[in-house]
């Protein structure tokens, strides 16, 4: 089976660290950190400035590592399908490099990592690399993915989703889905 996994608040903790440096960017401007994530210019300053420390230090999820061996000595190919772009202005590395280095760092190992993916076009990857069963953290891919036809998981440990199918919080309820329905 090809499972799709998406990256940033499925394999890791992102959020927290974009809100985080985004606190400490906005009082350095003095400005509302709303402000800047609404403005292409400030957003792309903002990235240029913290993404490649929020990419490399983002915190992996509990389990992660473990149930992907497991999937992928089961015969299972994992597929990294990641919104992650390598249009701001980071300097050192690009964003594609910084994902292959975290997951290295963290024992993973996957077929493939597809970057700049959202939306209707991640769907459309899905559909391009014959994912049978992606697993997102977004409620706009979940639908676009569904939509097409294709199975999709809602992951989402913090509980913030009121979906009742196809939702799960915990890196051990995936493995046991795919367990049972694959």
């Amino acid at each position: 089976m090809r499972i799709g996994v998406d990256m940033d608040d499925t394999i890791c903790r992102t959020t927290e660290m974009v809100h985080n440096r985004l606190e400490e960017y906005s009082k350095q401007l003095g400005i509302n950190p709303l402000d800047i994530m609404n403005d292409e210019e400030l957003k792309g300053n903002f990235f240029a400035i913290y993404g490649e420390d929020i990419y490399k230090n983002a915190e992996i999820k509990r389990n992660v590592s473990d149930v992907i061996k497991r999937l992928r000595k089961k015969g299972n190919e994992i597929y990294l399908i990641t919104s992650r772009e390598d249009n701001f202005k980071t300097t050192k590395i690009s964003a594609f490099e910084i994902t292959r280095q975290w997951l290295a760092e963290h024992e993973i190992v996957v077929d493939a990592i597809v970057t700049s993916v959202y939306g209707e076009t991640r769907a459309e990857l899905c559909k391009k690399y014959n994912i049978d069963l992606m697993i997102d953290d977004d409620p706009y891919n979940y639908k676009k993915i569904i939509s097409m036809g294709k199975q999709c998981l809602l992951f989402d440990d913090r509980e913030k989703y009121a979906l009742k199918e196809n939702y799960v919080t915990n890196w051990l309820d995936i493995e046991k889905y795919i367990e049972r329905n694959h």
